[in-house]
């Protein structure tokens, strides 16, 4: 058995994301809910679910309440506050899934289908079978959606791409995409938690793709340089990785940002702008932003 910990707050998405940072190391899977994912919060609510071992649950418990005093101190409007605990099975967090995820069709050219709903898909769409476990990503977001978009568009004018780099990568979706699009290109997926790194794994032998590695690592253990780099990741995060993305870019290389607020894009591209970064592309979706950006040429 495992502990099924719930935290609720006032729609905050900072204060969200911090405490969802805070438990990630502590726990077995993380997600957090708004009104735009595919498992939604309450009305003006946002959710944060974590599961762990019963004995990790006092440590995850204090981490949400040094979570949430944080994010008080920084004057974030996040009260009343809701933690519900129980105990749960560990196969439940795929069981809620299955009531919700069911084929979907994202982008242009491609349909996400779970195994347990695995329809026909339109003739020349791009299929990918995905099973997110405890990763995320199933497309059903509108940050996926966005990466996804911004690929596509990339894919018209750059037929072409030797290396790419999924940051973060989760359930792995991202890398499946871009090993469709760009079919002769090598690929690296990262993501720092060994649960979506296991999920990615699966989910690209799921899909038959073949030319993606999967490390359980963080940006700092990369070396080469990437055609593209695709980073669906919280604000905070891409902050602190722009100054060292422009060393892991061949020439003439973008990256495509997601996981941000509307009003999180502008600071998060100030810091890659001072990081020698430019626009190349921006797309929105209701209250998200994602931005495709180029290095700026080398003097």
């Amino acid at each position: 058995m495992q502990v099924w910990i719930e935290v609720q707050i006032e729609t905050h998405a900072d204060a969200a994301e911090l405490v969802a940072a805070a438990l990630a190391p502590l726990t077995g899977g993380v997600e957090l809910r708004d009104a735009e994912t595919l498992l939604s919060a309450a009305a003006g609510r946002a959710c944060v679910v974590a599961l762990c071992e019963p004995d990790r649950a006092r440590a995850l418990l204090d981490a949400v309440d040094e979570a949430l005093a944080a994010a008080r101190a920084a004057g974030m409007s996040i009260d009343p506050v809701t933690i519900r605990q129980r105990e749960a099975h560990e196969d439940e967090w795929r069981d809620v899934w299955k009531q919700f995820f069911r084929a979907t069709r994202v982008g242009r050219r491609f349909t996400v289908r779970p195994s347990w709903d695995a329809g026909e898909a339109p003739v020349g769409e791009f299929v990918i079978d995905l099973d997110p476990g405890m990763a995320f990503g199933t497309g059903a977001h509108p940050s996926t959606r966005l990466v996804i978009a911004l690929a596509e568009g990339l894919r018209e004018k750059r037929p072409d791409l030797d290396q790419v780099l999924d940051l973060g990568c989760g359930s792995g979706i991202l890398s499946i995409v871009a090993a469709r699009l760009w079919p002769l290109a090598s690929g690296l997926a990262v993501d720092n938690d060994p649960q979506a790194t296991i999920c990615a794994q699966e989910n690209l032998e799921r899909n038959h793709v073949a030319s993606v590695e999967v490390r359980t690592d963080t940006l700092a253990g990369v070396t080469g340089r990437f055609d593209l780099v695709m980073a669906n990741i919280q604000a905070d995060v891409l902050t602190e990785l722009a100054p060292a993305l422009p060393a892991r870019l061949a020439p003439d290389g973008l990256v495509i940002l997601s996981g941000l607020l509307l009003e999180q894009v502008e600071p998060v591209l100030a810091t890659f702008r001072a990081a020698g970064f430019t626009v190349d592309a921006r797309a929105d979706e209701g209250e998200w932003g994602a931005l495709r950006l180029r290095l700026c040429a080398r003097a």
